[in-house]
């Protein structure tokens, strides 16, 4: 899901299709658990300026309903 994440980020977040086909869930529901998991357990790999990009683009679909 965070490999997803950062891949798509640059790019709005990824195609709802996509999400549904990789994950089996709708966009609503992978941008909230990703949101939750960022929030508590980044990856350390991770620089924070990527997970906060990470972060503000699921907030933003979560927002638009998409």
């Amino acid at each position: 899901m965070v490999a997803f994440a950062l891949w798509w980020c640059a790019h709005g977040g990824g195609p709802a299709k996509v999400i549904r086909a990789d994950f089996g869930m709708d966009t609503a529901a992978f941008f909230r658990t990703l949101v939750a998991y960022l929030d508590v357990a980044a990856p350390a790999p991770l620089r924070p300026v990527l997970v906060e990009r990470m972060t503000t683009v699921a907030r933003r679909r979560l927002w638009l309903g998409t």
